[in-house]
């Protein structure tokens, strides 16, 4: 009995909302007072698409709602409407006993962006579930500004978890954030293997020159992927400059592996130095395992030169589709690049 007129008071006060504003989608508003809960739960998803910013309040009232489900979607939809107002409302269900509502709460601050969410999120890096924190590095990774930043250096990249360390490294390197080098070369030079790989993209996409000697030191790295991105960073960073040229020309002189030879024959041609395509067309028919082969053909696509369209349209006949896939969309990218 103490359920129902809980609810029932729940009802009313939504309801009391809805007559107090204006504007708005009112059938989504009313759907929140529902005593069916898959329409609580439809009507919030529906306010947040909507995003119409009267539905704030309403939405903020049905954060009390006593369903799991209904709860989850309440906060991702004022995460939607991107008035970081909800802040406040938002913050306590990062540490709800349920982890679906708490990771709902750090997706929904990462969509809202703004700093004052940031405090709440560090907290989440000290969850007990690798996955919350693994959410709650990524929406730290979308709130622009120093303070996010500094939290994913300080606490996140500090994480026992690989795969959190991982994704941390792959988010500060999306924000291009020059500040962050050091960190980053230090974790290329000690971390674990995919955190080494994921430092060397970083880097790559931070474009900051002073990280070559790092990035030239890793191309002699045991792990062939920290080998093939630092070679791409290099790349990235460097287009025709001739001692990155020449430092991974070496590297690819004695590289045994094959994906690692693919990926060392492209970063070249990107450098300007067309030397290894010999290894990619030689690679793209008898690579193995068919990764291989679809690595040469994605290489073959982004240098994007024409005159290498024979020899992926004799590829389309490889036995595998993977390999086919890779070398249709090779060619159709060619032939966009020429077309334009």
């Amino acid at each position: 009995m103490r359920v129902v007129s809980s609810a029932l008071a729940f009802g009313m006060a939504v309801v009391l909302l809805v007559t107090a504003c204006s504007g708005q989608p009112n059938g989504a508003v009313k759907g929140l007072a529902s005593d069916d809960p898959a329409v609580r739960s439809d009507a919030a998803i529906r306010l947040g698409k909507a995003r119409s910013k009267e539905a704030l309040d309403p939405l903020i009232a049905a954060l009390n709602d006593q369903e799991e489900s209904v709860r989850v979607n309440v906060i991702r939809a004022l995460g939607d409407l991107g008035d970081p107002k909800a802040i406040p409302a938002i913050v306590p269900f990062v540490t709800d006993s349920l982890s679906a509502v708490r990771m709902a709460a750090c997706q929904a601050l990462g969509a809202l962006g703004d700093t004052r969410g940031v405090p709440a999120l560090e907290k989440a890096l000290y969850d007990e579930d690798e996955s919350i924190r693994i959410v709650a590095a990524r929406a730290l990774g979308d709130v622009p500004g120093p303070e996010s930043l500094e939290v994913l250096l300080r606490v996140a990249l500090e994480d026992d978890s690989e795969r959190i360390r991982s994704h941390v490294v792959k988010v500060v390197g999306s924000r291009r954030a020059r500040e962050a080098v050091p960190r980053l070369e230090s974790a290329l030079r000690a971390e674990s293997e995919m955190v080494r790989a994921n430092a060397a993209m970083a880097l790559g996409e931070i474009g900051d020159r002073s990280t070559l000697p790092v990035l030239y030191r890793s191309l002699d790295d045991p792990f062939y992927k920290v080998r093939c991105l630092s070679a791409h960073a290099i790349a990235k960073i460097a287009p025709g400059d001739a001692e990155a040229t020449a430092a991974v020309a070496k590297r690819l002189a004695f590289e045994d592996i094959a994906m690692a030879k693919v990926d060392l024959s492209w970063a070249l041609a990107s450098l300007g130095d067309r030397s290894g395509m010999e290894t990619l067309r030689t690679l793209l028919f008898k690579g193995d395992p068919e990764d291989v082969r679809a690595e040469a053909a994605i290489a073959l696509g982004e240098l994007g030169d024409a005159s290498e369209l024979p020899v992926l349209q004799k590829a389309l006949a490889d036995k595998m589709g993977l390999v086919r896939n890779r070398v249709a969309e090779a060619i159709d990218k060619i032939k966009g690049l020429k077309a334009a």
